[in-house]
């Protein structure tokens, strides 16, 4: 398909590429400045807005709540029936939104926790169960709330407003009634895809490493740079290719075949591990996660020394909040014909029981072979090895070499969809107008493609370690967590002044679809009972 430029914002494109390409120049020039000068902004930013990024959460959450459980909830996105099913919906959500990190996370992330227990426990057993409890808070609800609360006012002023800008800037334009001053706009925009460019550098940054370290250990390679960039490469045709499909034909089709492959490795670890074990920690970590789920959310230990809120609640709540504008954009694209109500509870709902099932048997795996001497997880937790310590896991079983090609399978194709949505996102920002399917021009997505290539590449030249990953997504979010709260408070403003008028052409379009609406439901139930009861 040939590129059609008139439609791009190539200040904007040739903006974000200069930051990436500024970015770099600086990590390979000075590689311990900005490592040191990162390290010091990630303190200042977790001990002073970590309360902040807290009370955004409990926002995002009440107010989806409302939602869904509302009048709104009836609120269809689009005038057509769904385009892809809730299986669908939920798998290509799941891949884009979370996949290639809780398989990074799934084995080691529990045994952090571990290590470093909060609310004052000193019991080995009680600091096991709410390890567990904390890695399914940490990948729950809040994440999705935090991305909804984004992708709802996207989808609102698409589907119900008309505007055909995917731009955070054409959102909040549309929102106020086009009264934005052209220069906010392009600041908001530029930040956006800056957040965008964070979060995905996060990913890729612990997830190449991963890939290469496994793939070494399959075939013998040798794990060093280039491999890493050989890795990298490789990925990056494969989700190009995936790219150019297109969502419907490439994406749709990839996420689903991931989330099997995904829960047959999962099962396989079910089956070879700690049967019991793993079935009533799972059972214990989601009870744990829901009585202490409120004290979770609030927690940040202000008397403690640990840091244990502001270096993990903080920042995973901080890295959804990065993602939340790349997913957002996704989310509006694949939930068209979909209820608020359903997206709500679909996203919600599936992607905390998933996660949870994932890290509730990966994670008590790992900590079973830990809590036995099996494995010396905390000794390489603690060194900062944990591409070695997931290896040793997969090597202390009967089947290393199949669960390693598994897994590395898993991985490789839970990036591949990241990266696909993200790419989808960064071309629909920069794209002044969309079409009425909210589809980009496939070589402008190829275009991002390559450019987020190039930030696992400047990580693994300056040898980024965690901390100088983590202060991505949690530096870059400070200026526009406040845009998403104004996006949010205007929509649901919207929704509220609106609301009849929307039913009204909805129950319109119902009848030209043949989709029964609401209010016939309910009439042809009464009428049943009635007829029964005669």
């Amino acid at each position: 398909m040939k590129l059609n430029t008139s439609e791009i914002d190539w200040k904007l494109t040739f903006g974000s590429f200069g930051f990436v390409l500024l970015l770099g120049i600086l990590a390979v020039l000075y590689p311990e400045a900005v490592k040191t000068t990162m390290g010091s902004m990630l303190d200042f930013t977790v001990m002073n807005f970590g309360s902040g990024f807290l009370w955004y959460t409990i926002f995002a959450t009440g107010a989806l709540l409302y939602l869904a459980f509302s009048k709104y909830g009836n609120i269809r996105m689009g005038d057509s029936k769904p385009k892809f099913t809730k299986f669908q919906l939920f798998a290509m959500a799941l891949s884009a939104g979370m996949g290639a990190s809780t398989m990074y996370w799934g084995f080691i992330e529990a045994i952090y926790y571990f290590m470093d227990p909060q609310f004052g426990i000193e019991d080995k057993a009680m600091a096991m169960e709410y390890a567990s409890a904390y890695n399914m808070f940490h990948w729950g609800a809040a994440g999705w709330f935090i991305y909804l609360i984004v992708a709802i006012p996207f989808a609102v002023v698409f589907y119900l407003k008309g505007s055909r800008r995917m731009s955070l800037s054409g959102v909040i334009n549309a929102l106020f009634n086009d009264r934005l001053p052209a220069w906010a706009q392009k600041f908001i925009d530029l930040l956006f895809i800056i957040t965008t460019l964070a979060a995905t550098a996060l990913t890729l940054g612990l997830g190449i490493p991963m890939i290469s370290s496994n793939l070494a250990s399959l075939t013998g390679i040798p794990d060093n740079l280039m491999l890493g960039i050989g890795v990298i490469l490789g990925l990056s045709v494969i989700f190009s290719m995936s790219s150019y499909i297109g969502i419907e034909k490439g994406m749709a089709r990839l996420s689903s075949a991931t989330i099997y492959i995904c829960a047959a490795f999962v099962g396989i670890i079910f089956i070879i591990g700690p049967s019991a074990l793993i079935m009533n920690n799972l059972t214990n970590g989601i009870g744990i996660m829901l009585s202490d789920y409120i004290r979770m959310s609030t927690n940040t230990d202000p008397y403690g020394t640990t840091m244990f809120p502001q270096y993990w609640t903080v920042f995973f709540l901080a890295n959804w909040i990065s993602y939340s504008p790349g997913v957002g954009v996704f989310i509006t694209k694949i939930i068209q014909g979909q209820k608020l109500r359903d997206v709500v509870l679909i996203l919600v709902i599936g992607g905390t029981m998933g996660s949870a099932v994932i890290f509730g048997v990966c994670g008590t795996f790992a900590m079973d072979l830990v809590n036995t001497g099996t494995v010396d997880g905390v000794k390489m937790i603690t060194e900062g090895q944990p591409t070695t310590l997931v290896k040793e896991i997969f090597n202390s079983t009967s089947i290393p070499m199949i669960l390693t090609a598994i897994y590395l399978v898993t991985m490789v194709l839970f990036t591949v969809t990241t990266l696909d949505g993200t790419s989808y996102s960064l071309a629909g920002i920069a794209t002044k107008e969309l079409d009425e399917e909210a589809n980009v021009n496939p070589m402008f997505r190829l275009f991002w493609c390559l450019l987020l290539t190039a930030l696992p590449i400047i990580f693994l030249l300056i040898e980024a370690d965690l901390n100088i990953l983590k202060s991505f997504p949690v530096l870059i979010i400070v200026l526009i967590v406040p845009i998403f709260f104004v996006a949010a408070v205007k929509t649901l403003q919207y929704l509220r002044v609106n609301y009849n008028s929307i039913m009204a052409h909805q129950r319109e379009q119902d009848k030209i679809l043949g989709i029964e609406s609401e209010d016939t439901s309910e009439a042809n139930t009464k009428m049943q009972e009635t007829a029964i009861q005669a």
